[in-house]
């Protein structure tokens, strides 16, 4: 592969820092599973708010997200991205 992870082609891979700058309505991303989502256009549909989906926006999400939903609900999006390991370089 040409650098982007197994069984997810395509996905580009989008480090902690960059993450971190999507946290506003005008942008909100959050990292679940290691995939990273962009909720920006689902943040007025979101059955419990915009606000808690802003919350952990720009960081990850996955513990509180597996809390509340199933793995249904997150299939019905498309990430935009896999969560950039801190080493690249370090064996998985």
């Amino acid at each position: 592969g040409e650098g982007a992870a197994a069984g997810a082609p395509g996905l580009r891979s989008i480090s902690k820092q960059e993450l971190g700058q999507h946290k506003t309505e005008e942008s909100c991303w959050v990292s679940i599973q290691g995939k990273i989502y962009d909720f920006t256009s689902f943040l007025d549909e979101h059955p419990a708010g915009a606000e808690a989906i802003l919350k952990y926006g720009g960081e990850d999400g996955t513990e509180i997200f597996e809390a509340i939903h199933t793995q249904e609900m997150l299939d019905d999006f498309t990430p935009i991205g896999l969560l950039a390991a801190h080493q690249p370089s370090a064996a998985l």
